[in-house]
């Protein structure tokens, strides 16, 4: 019992206490308690919000995404516009369909690309540098107490009282995080039950280049969960889309965006690196084993492998 507790543990980052209750649950079958952990693991904190600076009539959302265990930064996502109608979407909506929305109004006329990506940046910097009681109280505070711990980096960045700033937080368990889409319904039939179908991600990859950098972290050294700096360099059209509605495409070329490392390995010329840029969009790169990039470490956990997962959602 203490060895298949340790090996839960080890395998999915839980604590003590989820291991033995997701093991007693599952009747003491580990390969069962590792799919079952991400629904107990209430700990991933959405925060959705519209803001508005009156004295330049400029309009904003922006989504934060934080493991209230672990005190990452799993999304720091922005937009800003003199358009008001980026903020017509719900603040009720699901993360992803959030993001979804979030990215394409980059692309309308009046968005403001230099400013946007200041507030992703600014935003991921203070929550990575807050400290644990902030992420203690986010898991327990009301929406309108969170919009409190988004207002303040947004004035300390803008250096502006009118600010106002509208927001919905949503506590999900990790299951409910990795999976991006709803599984369709079933039809269910009297005579027969019909097992649950398995949501399938649509993954679009790119081609992409990290910055390096001589005291970087090396390149076979890189886990998933570590943040790192991507330059898309596809040459497809959808990419080159992709590219500028992500902030990575700017009239003088391409430009680094920070993104999240998914799972790393080795090949036979180097270290394979798969890094996430949103819902159903990916990049991929072959970095030769002897260079060092410029990353920052995250708290994930991977297997390092995209193909072999405990956690599928």
């Amino acid at each position: 019992m203490k060895e298949k507790i340790e090996l839960l543990m080890e395998e999915t980052g839980c604590d003590r206490g989820e291991a033995e209750l997701a093991l007693e649950m599952c009747g003491y079958e580990v390969e069962e308690a590792v799919r079952r952990i991400p629904r107990l693991l209430r700990d991933i904190c959405a925060l959705k919000g519209k803001f508005l600076l009156p004295s330049k009539n400029q309009h904003g959302l922006v989504l934060v995404i934080l493991n209230l265990k672990t005190r990452n930064v799993l999304r720091a996502r922005a937009v800003m516009s003199y358009d008001p109608a980026v903020c017509a979407v719900g603040l009720d909506e699901e993360w992803f369909a959030f993001e979804k929305h979030l990215y394409g109004c980059r692309l309308w006329d009046g968005s403001l690309p230099a400013e946007s990506l200041e507030v992703e940046q600014h935003l991921a910097a203070h929550f990575r540098a807050a400290p644990p009681e902030t992420f203690e109280r986010l898991r327990e505070a009301s929406s309108e107490v969170a919009s409190k711990e988004l207002a303040e980096p947004l004035r300390s960045l803008f250096g502006e009282g009118g600010l106002s700033v509208r927001l919905k937080k949503d506590i999900l368990d990790l299951g409910q995080f990795q999976s991006l889409r709803k599984a369709p319904t079933p039809t269910a039939r009297r005579d027969k039950p019909t097992p649950p179908v398995e949501p399938a991600e649509d993954l679009l990859v790119l081609k992409i280049a990290l910055e390096e950098d001589l005291e970087g972290v090396p390149a076979p050294e890189l886990r998933a969960g570590d943040l790192v700096f991507a330059r898309i360099v596809d040459g497809r059209d959808i990419a080159k889309y992709l590219a500028r509605l992500f902030g990575g495409l700017t009239a003088s070329g391409p430009v680094p965006i920070e993104a999240p490392v998914e799972a790393v390995e080795s090949v036979s010329d180097g270290v394979l690196v798969r890094v996430r840029f949103a819902v159903g969009v990916a990049g991929d790169v072959v970095v030769p084993a002897d260079r060092r990039l410029k990353a920052s470490r995250g708290g994930g956990r991977g297997d390092g492998s995209w193909w072999r997962r405990f956690f599928k959602g």
